[in-house]
């Protein structure tokens, strides 16, 4: 993946993190966190498991 994209998706996430933290409701919390966790996994997949 280009740094750029990396740089992008970092960047998002944090952001994601930030309004997650300033938001009351916990829905909205909670969407926040799982967009941030979105972003993040696509920089660093789960390695996929070959039983």
């Amino acid at each position: 993946m280009p740094s750029e994209e990396i740089r992008y998706l970092e960047r998002r996430a944090e952001q994601e993190i930030r309004l997650a933290q300033r938001s009351r409701d916990t829905r909205v919390v909670q969407i926040h966190y799982q967009l941030a966790m979105a972003y993040l996994d696509r920089i660093h997949p789960e390695p996929e498991n070959d039983d």
